[in-house]
């Protein structure tokens, strides 16, 4: 017997006449049930990606997509880089030198433990190319009202520590302090602006200065704490990684942003597997509901069954009829609720109707539709199916035709 004539016979079964309409009560709560499961598995995950991506393109912004350290970085160091990069036609977009030390800031008799990183000009222009994040002050270092340096700080820490734009705050390097008589290095500056960037750590605890002023507080000489690369976009990072660090001498140090951030964006990863775990429990219960139907679905048919078998259908084509019919019934689930969820996804994606609280960093709920997340779900979903209708089916084809075919209901 021919596969479309198989196919025939399953659909017909599922669209029989019933009492309760076009199909089974039953097989419309495991259409529903999976078609949930698969909304809810799409929607979570592309939450979940979105805020990964908002924080990861927040990051890279700030700083870069690797990182060069070492102990003697100079600007012999960052012109190597920049000849790497061009011989191997790394498609580098910025490489820009910077200072980063831990420091104390010291205003009205308060003390609080910051990072000061120096940066130069194009650094300034990278990281707070968005002038909104900027809530007072600007971004230039200089004033017309002091002849002090300037110094930019996080909303958090100003608010901590009461400063308004214009006071005068003092840097003091930390690593100079000691029992003895040595004076530490200390750098007055005045505050020229307060940002926003809505990341905790440096909203709290990051100040940022000329690479001039933060390269005299911490006595560096002509030397950098490092070198941020960022690409033209982030493709192949781990060969580009390799190449620099098979290129540049031993006592350098490259490190992606990834890396950097490792245990951030391991709770992320922890955090979206666990809810796809989670979640697929909601497919799994309702394919549950779909075998039970199809169960159902064998004793209700037990005397056709018997009467194909006696025309000549043998086990596995009945098996296949049922496998078929067990297949229509949870892939209209599995496929509508992806459908849904991913127009859903887009919506928001382009439109940002869904707001978020005040209390959070962004405005709106970020959504990243990802196409494996997609595949992942179809594939587990038609997987998890596939199980669910092969006990249906293997005691649809054991029935014995004779006993089928007398069987009363």
């Amino acid at each position: 017997m021919k596969n479309s004539t198989l196919s025939w016979i399953a659909l017909k079964y599922f669209f029989s006449k019933k009492e309760t309409g076009l199909v089974s009560f039953t097989s419309w709560v495991s259409i529903i049930g999976i078609g949930l499961g698969a909304f809810a598995l799409v929607i979570t995950l592309s939450v979940l990606n979105g805020f990964e991506k908002e924080i990861a393109d927040r990051l890279i912004n700030i700083e870069s997509h690797l990182k060069v350290t070492g102990k003697n970085i100079t600007d012999q160091t960052l012109n190597n880089v920049r000849k790497v990069a061009k011989k191997n036609n790394l498609n580098v977009n910025k490489t820009l030198p910077y200072i980063s030390r831990k420091a104390i800031l010291n205003s009205n008799g308060i003390n609080s433990a910051i990072r000061l990183k120096g940066i130069d000009a194009p650094a300034k222009q990278k990281i707070f190319k968005n002038r909104e994040v900027v809530i007072r002050g600007n971004i230039d270092f200089k004033s017309p009202t002091s002849d002090l340096p300037g110094i930019l700080i996080g909303y958090r820490l100003a608010d901590k520590l009461g400063l308004f734009i214009g006071d005068t705050v003092n840097i003091i390097n930390p690593t100079n302090i000691s029992p003895t008589l040595n004076i530490p290095s200390v750098g007055k500056f005045h505050l020229a602006g307060v940002y926003r960037l809505d990341l905790f750590d440096y909203d709290n605890a990051v100040g940022f200065v000329q690479l001039s002023e933060a390269r005299r507080i911490f006595r560096m000489g002509k030397n950098y704490s490092g070198i941020d690369i960022t690409f033209n976009n982030y493709s192949e990072i781990d060969r580009k990684k390799s190449i620099l660090r098979r290129e540049l001498h031993s006592q350098v140090r490259v490190k992606s942003w990834e890396e950097m951030h490792k245990s951030l964006f391991g709770a992320m990863q922890l955090e979206k597997y666990g809810s796809f775990i989670a979640l697929s429990f909601i497919v799994l219960v309702a394919i549950f509901n779909l075998t039970s139907s199809l169960v159902m679905m064998v004793m209700e048919k037990i005397n056709e069954i018997g009467m194909l078998q006696a025309l000549g259908m043998n086990r596995k084509q009945l098996k296949g009829i049922f496998l078929r019919l067990g297949f229509y019934t949870g892939a209209i689930g599995l496929t509508a609720g992806i459908m849904v969820s991913s127009i859903i996804c887009f919506i928001q994606q382009v439109y940002q109707l869904i707001p978020l609280p005040s209390v959070y960093f962004i405005p709106y709920v970020p959504v990243e539709i990802n196409p494996l997340d997609l595949i992942l779900i179809l594939v587990s979903g038609l997987l998890l199916i596939f199980l669910g209708t092969l006990y249906p089916s293997i005691k649809a084809s054991s029935l014995v035709p004779l006993e089928a075919i007398n069987y009363e209901k």
